[in-house]
């Protein structure tokens, strides 16, 4: 082994050796760097999958917490474009962003509101507020009075019942109590019943049935008119896709529109033509060789085991990329390949070993597919030990978004989405609810 000294009293170290340019290569790079693309094509398929599934029930479409990291202006949009019934977020924060965009579609409030304030944005963006518990709606009605609003258009309200996840909604006891509330308070407008569950995505999970009772208990206390004409929702995109008792006459779907493919997480029984719409992909940006027993990354934490190619990847956990993604595997040039050493603040080291050809400016699959292969989502989340969702939602805005594939798989890509501001009217009920 070749080694350098480098002083005095320093240990010798191996020797790295720089991988040459190709002719030309010197110039500075014309591929894109690090980014997030998101593939609206991908988004229009998964929406026709949930229709396929769940027939004429109503489909909410969730775009919580940015669409889950997906960029939730470009999403919003997207799926009113393609008849969305309605979107779900869990903040009265995310309201505004929405109507000054463009959408203009129904909008469920899920979280709340807790405060004046949240309440007053939702009447004024112009979406359906959710009662979560016995109490609340005595609070909203004198705010309404207070605040000079209470003479408009009933306000619509969707009320949560717990059938289990005793994370929020009413109790099953309180629930008459409120009802009788909501029909007898004219300044609201009894809009929906829903709830949450808590394992659907345990196939043989028997309290998904056990809530399913619940749910089909609290809803027999609505008069047949309320049946017709209020939507029940209890099924999220795991029981949309797989429990036909569980769909109602809506369902909320967040995971599956954005391409969770529920079988590589569950037991192969659902999922089936899900496509993921986000991808992660970076180029490489400098490759060297390591001689064996080189250490590579903070703490040398991984040595290679004989001559190896080390590529560079600007992509780290300052991005959202994890730590507890390393040891996983990224893909260069259809060949998985290893991630090597530490995942750094800014980037991380694959060993390229096995594929010879791969050089400075090859594209890096982080997330998403290239060909046949695929790193999905589940993947990175199993890996890390956390929720497939938290692996798109920890995917900051320090990596840009780029959006592609317009009407159901055009390819060109397109810039940023901006709408005018769009507030709607004061009380109630959206703009188009369909």
């Amino acid at each position: 082994m070749r080694t350098t000294r480098l002083s005095r009293g320093y240990d010798h170290v191996p020797q790295l050796r720089r991988v040459p340019h190709a002719a030309g290569e010197a110039q500075l790079s014309s591929h894109r760097s690090a980014r997030v693309e998101i593939d609206l094509g991908a988004l229009a398929v998964n929406l026709r999958a949930v229709r396929g599934a769940v027939g004429q029930a109503v489909v909410y479409g969730v775009v919580k917490a940015d669409a889950y990291g997906h960029g939730a202006p470009a999403v919003a949009l997207e799926l009113e474009r393609l008849g969305i019934d309605g979107l779900a977020v869990a903040r009265a924060t995310e309201l505004e962003e929405l109507r000054r965009v463009g959408y203009s579609g129904r909008l469920l409030l899920l979280g709340g509101p807790e405060s004046a304030e949240d309440l007053g944005r939702a009447i004024r963006w112009t979406a359906t507020p959710v009662l979560t518990r016995l109490g609340q709606l005595a609070a909203w009605s004198a705010w309404l009075r207070r605040s000079g609003v209470g003479a408009g258009p009933a306000l619509e309200v969707v009320v949560e019942v717990d059938t289990g996840m005793s994370r929020s909604g009413l109790d099953l006891s309180d629930w008459p109590e409120a009802l009788d509330d909501l029909r007898a308070a004219p300044e609201f407008r009894f809009a929906g019943l829903m709830s949450h569950l808590a394992e659907s995505e345990q196939v043989e999970s028997s309290f998904t049935g056990e809530q399913e009772r619940r749910f089909a208990a609290a809803a027999a206390l609505l008069d047949p008119s309320e049946r017709r004409s209020v939507p029940a929702h209890l099924a999220n995109s795991s029981a949309a896709l797989r429990r036909a008792s569980a769909r109602w006459t809506a369902v909320r779907v967040g995971g599956a529109l954005y391409g969770l493919d529920l079988a590589t997480l569950v037991d192969g029984s659902a999922g089936a033509g899900l496509r993921p719409v986000m991808s992660v992909k970076a180029p490489i940006v400098d490759m060297r060789h390591v001689p064996a027993g080189a250490g590579v990354g903070y703490r040398r934490t991984w040595r290679a085991p004989e001559p190896a190619r080390i590529a560079l990847v600007r992509v780290g956990y300052g991005d959202g990329f994890s730590s507890g993604f390393g040891g996983g595997e990224v893909l260069v040039r259809e060949e998985r390949c290893p991630i090597v050493g530490q995942v750094s603040m800014d980037s991380l080291t694959v060993d390229v070993t096995r594929v010879p050809t791969a050089a400075i400016g090859d594209e890096c699959v982080l997330l998403g597919e290239q060909r046949e292969q695929r790193i999905g989502v589940g993947e990175l989340a199993g890996r890390a030990g956390i929720a497939a969702y938290e692996v798109w939602c920890g995917l900051n805005l320090r990596l840009p978004r780029l959006v592609i594939g317009h009407r159901d798989g055009e390819s060109a890509a397109k810039g940023p989405v901006r709408g005018s501001s769009r507030g709607g009217t004061r009380r109630g009920s959206a703009p188009s609810s369909r």
